[in-house]
């Protein structure tokens, strides 16, 4: 029932997120044969979830023409939403099973509490869809539990699974890096559990799992430092992910936990799993207790490792695996005394039913009452612009006077002005037409053009560059100043004073955008970049050696020796990071006084 609960709800509230079009416009450029790349010519790690991009790929790939990636990114991800939770059901009924128990639990009643929480909560219903990777999160965590507990159970009655499947499993764990690199927490946990769960135990057959594992990864990493010369995906450069926030990390915990007053059941259930757990240690069933706590405990440091991070500006999203791993093994319950489990239905039932119908988090940051710039973004479209049930650009652009709408419109624009133009964009006019309606358009610099090397006709910064991006096609150069998408950027240095809204605390000024692409074609032009003192700092700065050998690693064209140096590019310069101020940067990173 649970299940079937968040299938129905989900495909009811079934739209696509800003941040689903920037792995759309990736995907596009993939299949073009421009690569993994956000712009053409500048090679930037901007996608999260490597394992997504590369499923979105194929799906484009082999579909009919005619069919919208982002309709195929709703049809994709809600089934794996859904068969994610199914195979944590699975997995924790077979746990539970009294059939696979030789401890006297037989008789006992069986509730599907930890899925009912899943199904109830809102968020779960929203990410399902989203066009991004949680769906595939979900399928991989509750997955990779499936099979933990097949292996588990199968040590614990003295059988030992096939070898195949033992090191099949090993490779779907290793995986997870790759479905989200935070989800490293959950593969250690999760394989260090398979080594443990041998049997007989042997360090050379821990070592060998270990390798299988890690071997597609690794690949990646490889690729990762060879395409990309970095360590790390751009998002991270751009949200400092080794950085710590804890009190922002734990206003976004409270902007998840308050409204739905998600406290009360996962207490109860991370209550009860950890006691069961302990009880089951005692009683010498090993292994069932290692299957129980090992996710419970790596849910909690993922989510502590989120509050550590300073959470992020979408509404629950990502603390959502912790809270699914924490209730995969309690996604269904079991005990003799039926009323103990009368007593925790009893906390979950009527909160599932009340937070199903009635409770929600606010939609607008200025209703949160934590003051932290969090949107609860598919509510918002709803709720507050007027959309229902929006996907593709076509859905956004239908209501055109509100922002999702506008970004569609200004991408459009863009296009269009690629076809007859070469020009840098900057800025958007602001205005209103005769019926009252928000109309903003892109103002092209007069005097200036890109340089002539660029492979671009349109240079544009902006901060919203999901909707835009794919609106705008690949003749238009997306600079991001967020740097998500942007190797300069990214590597900006975070503001003395961080703003409120998680993971946009970076802005790289304009000056820099006309430093890098931007060449005079009048006296205005000259003007302003020749006597712009920011201006000329900036191209100071981009001179200097920490910015050209990054400018070569993004953008030289790629060939073995390429490859190679940007390897050791990317173990050596872990660090590099500039002031946003042109001034400052040039005298950190020329040496001058």
């Amino acid at each position: 029932m649970p299940v079937a609960l968040l299938a129905l709800l989900a495909w009811s509230r079934k739209w696509t997120s800003e941040d689903a079009f920037i792995y759309y416009r990736i995907v596009d450029h993939l299949l073009a044969g421009n690569g993994p790349v956000f712009n053409v010519g500048e090679r930037v790690e901007a996608y999260t979830g490597p394992l997504w991009l590369g499923v979105l790929a194929v799906a484009r790939a082999v579909a009919p023409a005619g069919v919208e990636l982002e309709w195929m990114s709703v049809v994709l991800g809600l089934p794996l939403s859904v068969g994610g939770l199914l195979a944590a059901v699975l997995a924790a009924r077979r746990l539970w099973s009294p059939a696979s128990s030789g401890t006297g639990r037989r008789g006992a009643l069986m509730l599907p509490l930890g899925a009912l929480v899943v199904a109830a909560l809102p968020p779960f219903w929203d990410y399902a869809t989203s066009g991004l990777e949680t769906g595939l999160v979900f399928a991989w965590l509750g997955g990779t539990f499936l099979g933990l507990v097949a292996v588990g159970l199968a040590a614990g009655g003295k059988r030992r699974q096939p070898a195949r499947a033992r090191y099949g499993l090993a490779v779907a764990i290793g995986l997870g890096p790759l479905v989200r690199p935070d989800l490293t927490i959950f593969a250690a946990a999760f394989l260090i559990m398979l080594a443990i769960l041998e049997r007989p135990f042997s360090p050379r057959r821990a070592l060998r799992l270990g390798a299988v594992a890690a071997a597609i990864p690794l690949v990646y990493q490889l690729f990762r430092m060879g395409y990309f010369g970095s360590l790390v995906p751009n998002t991270a450069l751009a949200k400092e992910a080794g950085a710590a926030y804890w009190g922002r990390g734990w206003s976004y915990l409270l902007n998840l936990f308050r409204p739905y007053a998600l406290w009360l059941p996962v207490a109860a259930l991370l209550g009860w799993g950890a006691v069961s757990a302990l009880s089951l240690w005692r009683g010498l069933e090993r292994e069932r207790a290692l299957l129980v706590a090992v996710p419970l405990a790596a849910g909690v440091l993922h989510v502590l490792y989120v509050v550590r991070l300073g959470g992020d500006y979408m509404h629950a999203r990502m603390l959502l695996p912790g809270v699914f791993a924490v209730l995969m093994p309690v996604a269904v319950v079991a005990a003799r005394r039926r009323w103990a489990i009368a007593l925790l239905a009893a906390v979950v039932v009527p909160w599932a039913v009340v937070c199903a119908f009635a409770l929600r988090a606010p939609a607008e940051p200025a209703k949160d009452p934590t003051n932290l710039k969090v949107n609860d973004q598919r509510r918002r479209y709803a709720e507050v612009w007027g959309y229902r049930d929006p996907i593709t650009l076509g859905d956004y652009a239908a209501v055109a006077t509100q922002r999702p709408g506008l970004h569609v419109r200004q991408g459009r624009e863009l296009a269009a002005l690629a076809e007859s133009r070469r020009v840098v964009v900057l800025g958007y006019t602001s205005d209103r037409n005769r019926f009252g309606e928000r109309s903003r358009h892109p103002v092209p610099l007069e005097g200036v053009v890109p340089r002539p090397d660029s492979r671009s006709p349109v240079v544009v910064r902006t901060g919203s560059i999901g909707r835009i991006g794919l609106a705008a096609g690949p003749r238009v150069h997306i600079v991001d100043r967020n740097g998500l998408a942007d190797p300069m950027a990214g590597r900006v240095r975070l503001p003395r004073q961080r703003p409120p809204r998680p993971g946009h605390e970076k802005s790289l000024p304009e000056e820099w955008v006309l430093a890098r692409f931007a060449v005079p074609t009048t006296e205005d032009g000259r003007r302003m970049l020749a006597r712009n003192p920011e201006v000329q700092a900036a191209s100071r700065a981009l001179a200097c050696p920490p910015l050209r050998e990054l400018s070569a690693v993004t953008t030289a064209p790629m060939n073995a020796g390429r490859f190679v140096g940007n390897v050791a590019y990317a173990v050596r310069e872990r660090s590099l990071r500039f002031w946003p101020e042109p001034p400052l940067a040039e005298r950190e990173l020329c040496g001058r006084r």
